[in-house]
């Protein structure tokens, strides 16, 4: 399972541009691969609907048991 944090470095990785770390695990190279595709999808979406910056974000995680 890939924590919060790290779906955020991903993210951070994916949006920019930048290319995933060698010693990545599969699980993070197919989230990776997730991203950008999203990503890319989004831009082209937002194009389309005269969205003007776009945002993609992973939330922080919100600690506390709300059952």
């Amino acid at each position: 399972m890939i924590s919060n944090k790290k779906w955020q470095q991903l993210l951070a990785l994916a949006t920019t541009g930048e290319k995933l770390p060698k010693d990545a695990t599969g699980e993070e190279k197919e989230a990776y691969e997730s991203l950008v595709r999203d990503h890319k999808i989004m831009l082209e979406t937002a194009e389309k609907h005269g969205i003007k910056n776009p945002e993609m974000y992973i939330p922080f995680e919100v600690e506390g048991d709300f059952l």
